[in-house]
């Protein structure tokens, strides 16, 4: 389909044959293609897409009176529209974030030449290149999705939903402002843990030195003036960040140059590890471009695992942190911040017990205990924390049966290299359950196990998990174990279905249930209606189909509705009161 889709463009491309990239934009300059590709990508970041439409697409190409004015604008607009009802496509868009980012890299490791097309000419090879990348993007998603047929045995709405998005969830489905007050809060939060430790010191202090910083609120602050304009722009478009002329310009553009594209560079393209790592290019000495702006967000807390890994490593052998990851992942992650947050939001409601609390009873002998347990009455929720990483070449969308496989792997079970199965997840949260319902949990036997109410909740430390159909997926493993253990006679009548939590949807909200304003287990209760609606009530075709939509939506999505509904908005803040004056701590020495 897509090939036709290019052929439908042979008299725009001048060719009997689809042109490459090289031709089409032959005569454009490196600097003018980097700057429409980036302003294209800010359109993108800003807008979200749900609110974009194939008109608006084509305005932020051609300009605001491009449909009207000029030919080659209406005749590109003529032809989508007429692909579009060719086959039976509602609602098209020529932009993609993910093309877009492939169309960044082209242009940035492209020699450069004169620029000598004219702004018409420009506007119409932009459009052309990228029609032109789109094609692998969609042939991947129908590949993807031909692959989920036989995989996944899930309704037909969650595994599109899942087919179409678990490539470039995170790419599409972002609110940069929200994304950049949890990344900013979880940050200050690891810096306090690693400054609260001493085995940590040379570890920190090999970051502040390669940074030139003296304290990390230092750095902190230095970083948090990149991400400042994310938060005030007032219009869609590129963002870029001017060193402000002065005695501190060089030591201010150094900084930057940590977290920029280096001239030359060879671009590591496998989901965009590159931009990952380095989200700036310097456009002139000072001036630098934010390519796409919630990878730059993203930055401040999700990319310091990556750079202290990297500079532990260069550390002599006696100040290395061991096992880096464990530290990050059990002791950050999970007991430092997770517990805190959920402590906060169970603690004086009931029978809260973080996981560690649980081991150092040694009353499960460290058997798969529980990350977090909370009982109030006739009702219980298991936590199960799993802070981990698919491999970034089966997300990246080629392949969705890897991604299956990866993700089958983490949270359902694992083949170990002795040919045994390894729980994971998912099985692992229903060994808890079994334990609460024979009455196999020392540390609470006051309740009847024919009455209680258990929720199983996973949480996960990255929003990419919140991918719409990955948790009907994962609860369908969990399920088909859950019909086993019925077979054997666990009365399991009262369990609800496996939910899917990031810890970022945790944090945002730990204080309206702190203060109540919310109950964990109410809100539980509410998505299961959510995503199971009853469809017999619905009085057209497009509320069926809203409905039947609902079925793939992430808890974090249906908690953000909801509780905007009722006047609360996703944002700690307290937590960020508290956290102002912690940054700006010896502020006024520098």
């Amino acid at each position: 389909m897509t090939r036709r889709l290019i052929v439908g463009f042979n008299d725009l491309f001048d060719s009997a044959t689809p042109p490459t990239l090289a031709d089409l934009l032959r005569g454009v300059s490196r600097f003018w293609l980097l700057r429409c590709v980036t302003q294209l990508l800010g359109y993108q970041n800003r807008v979200p897409a749900a609110e974009r439409t194939l008109k608006m697409d084509f305005e932020r190409i051609f300009g605001e009176r491009g449909l009207v004015e000029k030919p080659f604008a209406q005749r590109a607009y003529a032809h989508v529209l007429s692909f579009g009802q060719q086959y039976g496509k509602d609602a098209l868009n020529v932009l993609h974030p993910k093309p877009l980012l492939q169309l960044f890299e082209y242009a940035f490791e492209r020699p450069d030449e004169p620029h000598t097309v004219s702004d018409e000419e420009l506007e119409a090879s932009l459009f052309l290149a990228c029609i032109l990348v789109n094609t692998p993007y969609i042939d991947q998603q129908s590949a993807a999705s031909a692959a989920a047929k036989q995989l996944l045995p899930t309704p037909t709405v969650p595994r599109f939903a899942l087919t179409s998005m678990f490539s470039d969830f995170e790419l599409i489905n972002q609110q940069p402002v929200q994304v950049l007050w949890a990344q900013l809060i979880k940050s200050a939060r690891f810096f306090e843990f690693l400054e609260s430790d001493e085995r940590f010191s040379p570890l920190l202090q090999s970051f502040l030195t390669y940074y030139g910083c003296t304290t990390w609120q230092e750095y902190t602050r230095q970083i948090a003036g990149l991400v400042k304009p994310v938060i005030y722009a007032d219009k869609p478009g590129r963002i870029s960040v001017a060193v402000a002329p002065g005695p501190e310009f060089e030591a201010s553009r150094a900084f930057l140059n940590h977290f920029a594209l280096q001239p030359g560079q060879e671009l590591d393209k496998e989901d965009f590890t590159s931009l990952r790592e380095t989200p700036l290019y310097e456009e002139e000495p000072g001036v630098f471009v934010l390519i796409y702006p919630v990878l730059v967000v993203e930055m401040l807390h999700k990319g310091l695992y990556f750079q202290f890994n990297r500079l532990n490593k260069l550390l002599p052998e006696a100040e290395q942190v061991s096992d880096w990851r464990s530290v990050y992942c059990d002791f950050f992650s999970e007991q430092h911040l997770l517990y805190g947050l959920l402590d906060a939001a169970f603690q004086g409601r009931g029978l809260a017990l973080t996981g560690t609390v649980i081991k150092e009873s040694k009353t499960l002998k460290g058997q798969g205990e529980p990350d977090y347990y909370f009982r109030n009455g006739q009702r219980a929720i298991l936590f199960e924390s799993k802070d981990v990483l698919v491999p970034k070449n089966a997300k990246a969308g080629t392949d969705f049966t890897a991604y299956f496989e990866e993700v089958r792997k983490r949270f359902d079970y694992e083949t170990n290299k002795k040919g045994r199965l390894v729980d994971k997840a998912a099985r692992q949260l229903l060994r808890n359950v079994a334990r609460l319902l024979e009455k196999e949990f020392p540390l609470d036997t006051d309740y009847d196990p024919a009455e209680l109410v258990i929720y199983p909740v996973l949480v996960l430390h990255d929003r990419l998990y919140n991918v719409p159909g990955l948790n009907v997926l994962v609860n369908d493993w969990f399920q088909e174990q859950l019909a086993l253990r019925a077979e054997k006679g666990l009365p399991v009548h009262n369990v609800r279905p496996l939910v899917m939590v990031d810890v970022d949807t945790v944090l945002a909200f730990h204080e309206h249930f702190r203060d109540q304003q919310l109950a964990f287990e109410d809100v539980l209760e509410e998505y299961y209606s959510y995503i199971h609606p009853d469809l017999s009530v619905v009085k057209n075709d497009a509320e069926a189909e809203k409905l039947m939509m609902q079925q793939a939506h992430p808890f974090a999505l249906f908690l953000e509705n909801y509780a905007s509904e009722r006047g609360m908005a996703p944002l700690p803040m307290q937590s960020l009161y508290g956290l102002l004056p912690i940054i700006n701590k010896g502020a006024t020495d520098e």
